[in-house]
C-alpha cells in the first residue's frame, strides 16, 4: 500500500484522487480554506452566480465523471444553437453555430471569401517552429479572422494577447492539422479519413460519436466539487487537508521509505510514495528549485493573466440579452473581455423577474482594471453591459470575484519548456505534474487528464 499526496484541491486534484485505482492512502493538500480551485459558485436570493468558470464543455471523461458521481439528473444543458456574439463597430453581432454562421455580419464579404481560401494557402515553412495565434490566423485565414476571430477567442479562453500567445501550445490541434496536410481544413479531413481506414483495416467499428455539451448543474458548477469532496470523505484512507499550502518539497528521498516529503505553511509534513502536483508553473518552479535544471527557468518565468469577474443582476425586461454571450475584440473601446448571459443560457440562474450578466475584466492586455477598486470595476462592467444592450436599466445587485493569477499565458516556444520538463522528470521518480500550463485550461481537459493520471497512480 502506498501513499499518494496531491498538491491542489481543484477539479483536477479531486478528480485524480477520485479516479485513483491503486490501494493506499490519498491526501489532497489545498492551500485555500475550501477545495475547488477556480470553481466558485454563489447561491443567494434565488441567484446562482459563477465566480470562476461559467460552463463545463464536456469530454468523454467529464461525461463519465458526471455519471459515476450520480449527477446526470442535476445537469442543466445549454441550447447548442444559442447564438454567440462578437462585437464589431460597437455592437454585438450574432455568430450561429453551423454552416449558417457564414451569413453572420461579423466578417465582411471579403473576409468570408478569405476564410474559404484557407485550403489553398501554402503551408508554413518547414523551419517555422512556432508562431503567435494572431500570426497563424492572419496567415491561414486572413487579417479579419485574426482580429475578429482569433482575438476574441484568445480573450475568451486565455484572457491573453493573441500577438504573444503560442499557437503551437495554445491550440495544438489546429497547429498539428496544418503541419499534417499544409492546411487546417485538409488536415482535419485527412485525419478523419485515416482513422476511418485504420478502423476498417482492423475490423473495428466506429466509436460512438461524442456530442460535447455545454452545461452546468442546477445549483452551479461547485456542485461537482461538493460531490467529489463527499465521495472522497466516504472513502477509507482518503482525506482533504485545507489551509495546507506547500512551502517546501523534499526529495527524491534516499532509502527504502517514502520518496517525497511536503511541508506546509502550518508546520505539518506529509510523506508520499507518489507526489502529484496540479500547481501553477511559477510556484512549482520555486518549490522544486534546482531539481528542474532544464525546465525551471521557463516555468518560473511563465506569466499569468489577472481576471476580475463581475456578475450583475438586472430587472427582466424587453432588452434582456439572449444567447451565450458577447466577446470583445481589442480596439472596440470596451475594456470588458466579454460579457456572458448565464440566465439566458441556463434555466434557474435567477428569479423570474431578473436576469444575470457576467463581465470579465483584465487579462494580459489590461491588467490594471483587474486590480482596480470594486467601485471602478463595477462601474465599467455596468456601463459596458448597458452600452452593448441599451434596453438594460439599472442592476439591483452585484458580485465581484478576483483572480490575480487566473490563466497561464503560454509563450512562444513553450513546447521547448514542456520537453525540458519531460527530461527533468526522468530523474525525479514518483513525481507527476499536471496543470493548465501543461495539459489544457478548460475544465473538460483538466478532468480528462486527471482521470488518466488517477487510473495510472
Amino acid at each position: 500500500m502506498s501513499r499518494l499526496v496531491i498538491l491542489g484541491g481543484g477539479v483536477a486534484g479531486l478528480t485524480a484522487a477520485y479516479r485513483r485505482k491503486s490501494e493506499g492512502e490519498t491526501v489532497v493538500l489545498e492551500a485555500d480554506p475550501a477545495p475547488g480551485g477556480s470553481v466558485k459558485t454563489a447561491r443567494e436570493g434565488g441567484f446562482v452566480v459563477e465566480g470562476g468558470p461559467s460552463t463545463l464543455r464536456t469530454t468523454a471523461a467529464a461525461d463519465r465523471l458526471i455519471a459515476d458521481l450520480g449527477l446526470a439528473s442535476r445537469v442543466v444543458a445549454a441550447d447548442p444553437k444559442a447564438p454567440r456574439w462578437i462585437v464589431r463597430g460597437g455592437r454585438p453581432r450574432a455568430v450561429v453555430p453551423g454552416p449558417t454562421g457564414l451569413f453572420n455580419t461579423v466578417f465582411t464579404t471579403a473576409g468570408k471569401l478569405r476564410l474559404l481560401k484557407e485550403p489553398f494557402v501554402p503551408g508554413r515553412p518547414a523551419d517555422l517552429e512556432d508562431e503567435s495565434v494572431a500570426s497563424f490566423f492572419a496567415r491561414r485565414f486572413g487579417e479579419e479572422a485574426a482580429r475578429y476571430g482569433a482575438g476574441p477567442m484568445v480573450s475568451g479562453v486565455y484572457a491573453g494577447d493573441p500577438d504573444s500567445l503560442s499557437m503551437r501550445s495554445g491550440f495544438p490541434k489546429l497547429w498539428e492539422a496544418e503541419g499534417a496536410a499544409g492546411s487546417v481544413v485538409k488536415g482535419f479531413l485527412r485525419k478523419a479519413k485515416e482513422e476511418k481506414a485504420q478502423r476498417a483495416a482492423a475490423g473495428v467499428p466506429a466509436p460512438p460519436h461524442l456530442r460535447a455539451r455545454t452545461l452546468t448543474f442546477d445549483t452551479g458548477l461547485y456542485l461537482l466539487i461538493e460531490t467529489l469532496q463527499l465521495r472522497l470523505s466516504e472513502r477509507s484512507g482518503c482525506r482533504i487537508e485545507t489551509n495546507a499550502a506547500a512551502v517546501s518539497i523534499e526529495g527524491p528521498l534516499a532509502g527504502p521509505g517514502p520518496r517525497w516529503r511536503v511541508r506546509t505553511a502550518g508546520g505539518r509534513s506529509f510523506e508520499a510514495d507518489a507526489l502529484l502536483s496540479t500547481l501553477d508553473a511559477p510556484p512549482l518552479a520555486r518549490l522544486l528549485g534546482d531539481r528542474l535544471p532544464r525546465s525551471g527557468a521557463g516555468l518560473a518565468a511563465m506569466k499569468t493573466s489577472p481576471v476580475t469577474v463581475v456578475a450583475l443582476a438586472w430587472p427582466r425586461g424587453p432588452g434582456a440579452p439572449r444567447g451565450f454571450g458577447a466577446l470583445v475584440p481589442r480596439g472596440e473601446g470596451i475594456r470588458s473581455l466579454g460579457v456572458l448571459y448565464p440566465s439566458s443560457l441556463f434555466a434557474g440562474r435567477a428569479p423570474a423577474d431578473s436576469i444575470l450578466t457576467t463581465s470579465f475584466l483584465g487579462g494580459a492586455l489590461d491588467p490594471a482594471i483587474a486590480a482596480a477598486p470594486d467601485a471602478e470595476v463595477l462601474a465599467v462592467a455596468r456601463e459596458e453591459a448597458k452600452r452593448l444592450h441599451p434596453g438594460l436599466t439599472a442592476p439591483a445587485r452585484s458580485w465581484t470575484f478576483r483572480w490575480p493569477a487566473a490563466i497561464p499565458q503560454l509563450p512562444l516556444l513553450h513546447h521547448r519548456t514542456l520537453a525540458a520538463v519531460e527530461e527533468d522528470l526522468r530523474s525525479l521518480p514518483g513525481l507527476v505534474l499536471t496543470g493548465g500550463w501543461r495539459d489544457g485550461i478548460a475544465m473538460g481537459a483538466r478532468i480528462e487528464r486527471a482521470e488518466a493520471l488517477g487510473n495510472a497512480l
